[in-house]
């Protein structure tokens, strides 16, 4: 996972921020936010989808 995508997730699930926060401390627009996270979210679920299916 690229490293600007995962930094939105994680801020997102460990540190609960919020998108606003997010942008402001990352410098980034809120809309690239939600953009990072979806993309994250997506690579997230395939990987967590293949450790489920191949064990």
């Amino acid at each position: 996972m690229d490293r600007r995508d995962r930094d939105v997730l994680l801020l997102v699930a460990l540190a609960g921020l919020s998108h606003d926060a997010i942008a402001s401390a990352l410098g980034i627009p809120y809309g690239t936010v939600g953009s990072r996270l979806n993309r994250a979210r997506k690579k997230l679920r395939a990987l967590l989808g293949e450790v489920l299916v191949h064990g």
